[in-house]
C-alpha cells in the first residue's frame, strides 16, 4: 500500500482531536505532509500553541517544495484553473512521491480522482 500524505484539513482535524482524523493518522506507517501544509497549520495557530503544534508536526515526514514539485503544481494549475496554488502544491507533493493524498476536501479532490483518499466528511 502507498504511503499516506495528509492534507491540511486532516492535520487540523487531528489537532482538534477529531477521532476519525486520529484513526486515519494511526493507519500511516510513515505519515507525510507538504511544507505547504506545515505553513498553513503554523500560520493559523495562536502564539501560545505554536511550540506544541510544531512539536506535533515533527511526527510527519515533510516533502519540501523543490523545482520538481513546483513544475508539477504549475502543470496541475494549468489543467485545473480553479484549484488554488496551495492545493496544487500539496497534490503535486503527494504525486511526486507516489503517495496517496488523504483529504476531506471533496470540492478540489473528488474521491474518484486517482491517488485520493476521502476517509470521512464533516
Amino acid at each position: 500500500m502507498s504511503e499516506r500524505f495528509f492534507d491540511t484539513n486532516i492535520v487540523i482535524d487531528v489537532l482538534h482531536n477529531r477521532p476519525m482524523a486520529w484513526a486515519e493518522l494511526r493507519l500511516a506507517t510513515r505519515p507525510w505532509i507538504s511544507r505547504m501544509t506545515w505553513i498553513e497549520v503554523m500560520s493559523g495557530v495562536p502564539d501560545t500553541a505554536a511550540p506544541e503544534t510544531e512539536e506535533f508536526l515533527r511526527l510527519f515526514a515533510i516533502a519540501e517544495i523543490d523545482e520538481e514539485v513546483a513544475r508539477r503544481a504549475a502543470a496541475i494549475r494549468h489543467q485545473r484553473r480553479s484549484l488554488k496554488s496551495p492545493d496544487a502544491i500539496i497534490l503535486a507533493s503527494a504525486q511526486m512521491g507516489g503517495r496517496i493524498l488523504v483529504t476531506r476536501n471533496t470540492k478540489d479532490f473528488p474521491a474518484s480522482m486517482p491517488g485520493i483518499r476521502i476517509p470521512y466528511k464533516i
